[in-house]
């Protein structure tokens, strides 16, 4: 593992990631350019790849997506919606128990991926309203606030 230094446009790199929603290098680039328009897209997708590399975040490959990162490295999962493509994650406690152990029929496990698909609750109520259904949309309106 490479390490990169501590240099000014590294942090503005990975404090945007950290206030992103599982950007791709792409987004996450036209972020940082409006806070410096000196930070080259060489030099985020460079600061993301080495970072990645050395652990302090994560590349994440979703089905259906580009590449996205996620500042978040402690184990967890990650649900995309199929409507919009919004990206949260999934709270997993119990992954991080399973790492280093050999019960995955003698494997030693590492690091694992999971993502689910779903819907996310703006477009459950948008859908439920497109369709004319006064209760689905009364419905998705009561979960969206906790009912």
């Amino acid at each position: 593992m490479k390490r990169q230094r501590n240099t000014a446009q590294k942090r503005i790199i990975l404090g945007a990631l950290e206030y992103a929603d599982h950007p791709t290098a792409t987004e996450l680039y036209e972020m940082v350019r409006q806070k410096n328009e000196h930070i080259s897209k060489a030099t985020v997708f460079r600061v993301l790849a080495q970072s990645a590399e050395n652990g302090d975040i994560l590349k994440v490959h979703l089905c259906g997506t580009d590449e996205r990162y996620d500042a978040t490295i402690m184990p967890h999962a990650h649900v995309r919606c199929v409507y919009c493509g919004k990206i949260k994650d999934v709270s997993m406690p119990w992954m991080g128990e399973i790492f280093g152990t050999k019960e995955a029929g003698g494997f030693e496990i590492f690091s694992a991926e999971l993502d689910f698909s779903g819907c996310c609750p703006d477009c459950a109520v948008r859908r439920a309203a497109s369709q004319g259904n006064d209760a689905a949309y009364a419905a998705s309106l009561n979960k969206i606030n906790g009912g």
